[in-house]
């Protein structure tokens, strides 16, 4: 699709290049017609002095100084209204926080882990001084709780998000809701070898948790399935976890014969934006889909298999525990790890920014300026008319208008239909303007043609995003060579 986008768009741009050279040709064409005809007076007139000649090259050196001052003056407005686009923008970003701090924020899905609590028991000796000097040693026993985190020996993830539009005023935010079915199994380790000290293992006490960023966006939450029994989950993770500040949690029963305990559970939650996952499992089966067509997969691993079609969007990730940076079990008391480190996910992207792309045109209107302003210059060197530097002025404002104009229509209809009503605006009114002043209607014509073709070629570049510099560099190169080949006769008179 780029492929055929860059080819339209330089077929466009190329278009209007060859309207642009035909149209300077026709200008020299007159141009030197009018040479011919001042030449042929000269000949017949002895009034005419170098004199003369030296204040008409003055004259015509000043106009196009104050000209250039006048343009130069017109990135005031065109300042102006990119601080607009910026308020708008702020206020665009404050709307999406505000819908997301009520719907649900950017959802992190950190687990799920199992939590074993134990019981180390340490001796400690004291030295207890009797009479006479005496001392005698005492030895205490000291009991400390502590809980060994283990991770899932095997970990699948199935996600589905339904994405929809909030509306505010305006403005609209694009969030989800997200369905999650999580199945694996945990397997307990030897815990005689994580704990030198171990007194008693409080499996009556275990509990698994599961993290997750925004938990008053949960919908519902189904029980833990943990070893063929059933069991609810409670709010907050019950135990502090570096990487989970937030999230539920459910008791489950542990018998002591057994070595493998298989779990699953489903839970439903809204989010905006994004949404990320860890990868917990020894080895992480992930998967998500969606009907949205514009994915931007992020985080520290991208899918391993993607689809990406009209119809929507799927992701596999199948990440092995040695992506991470934290083993499979530990005691959390004794070494604390970072549980969040290792995150990937998919932002709902929006491929078309309302106000990037009017900020990305702003950035051409001073090209716009310089070019409309170097064409009646041209028409003034080959034609009897002249415009006021008033007129210059307002021919600038007009064409400054068009991106206010742009952002205003575009907060409301979509961005092309903006786009073409503004640019038709400017386009009419400067073309009407200038059959006022001159009353040929070539001129006007000329200038509707050339405003056409610069519209035109704006809009193509702001389409494509990532060969908009290429695009602008080129454009830029045939104005330069179109301007060296119009000023290549000129001479310094002596």
């Amino acid at each position: 699709m780029d492929f055929i986008a860059i080819i339209i768009a330089l077929g466009v741009v190329g278009f209007s290049l060859f309207g642009l050279f035909t149209l300077i040709k026709w200008i020299i064409k007159k141009s030197k017609e009018g040479y011919k005809m001042s030449s042929d007076i000269e000949d017949k007139s002895n009034n005419i002095d170098d004199k003369a000649s030296i204040n008409m090259n003055n004259k015509i050196t000043i106009r196009f100084i104050i000209i250039g001052v006048i343009a130069l003056f017109m990135l005031i407005p065109l300042g102006s209204v990119s601080s607009v686009v910026d308020e708008r923008n702020g206020l665009y970003q404050n709307v999406l926080h505000g819908i997301a701090k009520q719907w649900g924020s950017p959802q992190v899905l950190v687990g799920p882990a199992l939590v074993l609590p134990i019981v180390e028991k340490y001796i400690k000796e004291e030295t207890i001084y009797l009479k006479d000097n005496e001392t005698k040693k005492v030895y205490k026993d000291i009991f400390k709780n502590k809980n060994i985190i283990i991770l899932p020996q095997s970990l699948d993830e199935d996600i589905t998000l339904a994405e929809h539009y909030r509306h505010r005023s305006i403005y609209k935010s694009l969030v989800y809701q997200a369905n999650i079915k999580i199945k694996g199994k945990f397997i307990l380790p030897d815990i005689s070898k994580l704990s030198e000290n171990l007194h008693e293992i409080k499996y009556d006490k275990a509990f698994v948790v599961m993290g997750l960023s925004d938990t008053k966006a949960i919908n519902q939450v189904s029980n833990l399935t943990f070893d063929n029994s059933n069991q609810p989950f409670e709010p907050a993770p019950k135990i502090r976890l570096s990487g989970i500040n937030s999230g539920f949690h459910s008791s489950v029963n542990i018998k002591k014969a057994s070595k493998e305990y298989p779990f699953h559970f489903d839970f439903s939650t809204k989010g905006s934006s994004s949404i990320r996952f860890s990868a917990f499992g020894e080895t992480s089966d992930i998967s998500i889909r969606s009907s949205w067509r514009h994915p931007s997969f992020q985080g520290d691993i991208l899918p391993s298999e993607r689809n990406i079609t009209n119809s929507g969007f799927s992701a596999k990730w199948i990440i092995p525990s040695l992506a991470r940076s934290f083993p499979q079990y530990w005691i959390n008391e004794d070494r604390s790890y970072q549980l969040d480190t290792l995150l990937t996910g998919v932002d709902l992207y929006e491929p078309v920014f309302l106000y990037s792309l009017v900020e990305r045109s702003i950035k051409y209107g001073s090209l716009f300026i310089i070019l409309t302003f170097l064409t009646f210059l041209i028409f003034e060197l080959t034609q009897k008319t002249k415009l006021h530097f008033v007129q210059y002025a307002l021919i600038g404002l007009s064409l400054g208008m068009f991106f206010l104009g742009l952002l205003s229509l575009s907060e409301h209809i979509s961005f092309l239909k903006a786009y073409i009503i503004a640019s038709a605006i400017t386009i009419t009114s400067i073309s009407i303007y200038t059959w006022f002043n001159s009353r040929l209607l070539k001129q006007s014509i000329t200038i509707f043609t050339l405003l056409v073709a610069l519209y035109i070629i704006l809009y193509s570049l702001l389409q494509l995003e990532d060969y908009a510099l290429l695009m602008g560099t080129g454009l830029l190169l045939a104005i330069l060579f179109v301007l060296m080949w119009i000023t290549r006769n000129l001479r310094v008179e002596e």
